[in-house]
């Protein structure tokens, strides 16, 4: 399946759109099932008292990057985008109608079916929660891409950490925003 990520409107601009041509709108979300890691978040956009779209999203807790800490975050964002394209607010072409990060969920998960050994290389939680500890106690801020880690980045992350040197500067590796 051959796209263009760049064509799909991120959620955020979307709701800025909604919200400027109806400064008085109200987007009200509500977690409605949560049980065992899976969360469902049902998003309603209301204008002059009504009801004009509704959107409902599910997220399960460690599936790809962004639900292994912001699942629930990620999944009320996307309630928020699916009632934003059930209103019309789809971009400006209405076949482009997921949202941006929808999409980029297409491409991790196509990433994830061709390359495999690329994700089951990823840091384990073992030592991302190792270099939370060992930040939090040094009063620093863990690296902006720990999840993208490599096992080797993380295990040379750690060892430069605890040696007292300052660790190699990681950069940000994109991932599914929320």
């Amino acid at each position: 399946m051959a796209f263009n990520l760049d064509e799909y409107e991120p959620v955020a601009s979307r709701l800025d759109r909604f919200l400027k041509a109806h400064p008085d709108a109200r987007v009200i979300t509500d977690l409605v099932h949560y049980l065992s890691d899976v969360a469902v978040f049902k998003c309603e956009l209301w204008l002059d008292g009504d009801i004009i779209a509704t959107g409902w999203a599910e997220e399960i807790r460690g599936q790809g990057n962004v639900n292994k800490t912001s699942h629930l975050e990620n999944c009320e964002t996307g309630a928020v985008g699916r009632a934003l394209a059930n209103a019309g607010l789809s971009g400006s072409d209405f076949s482009k109608r997921p949202t941006r990060e929808e999409m980029g969920k297409v491409v991790h998960r196509q990433q994830g079916d061709t390359n495999v050994t690329e994700y089951s290389n990823l840091a384990s939680d073992k030592q991302q929660n190792m270099i939370r500890a060992v930040c939090k106690s040094m009063g620093k801020v863990p690296p902006a891409n720990l999840q993208a880690m490599s096992k080797r980045e993380a295990s040379a992350y750690i060892d430069a950490l605890k040696s007292g040197e300052q660790p190699a500067p990681q950069h940000d590796t994109p991932e599914e925003p929320f």
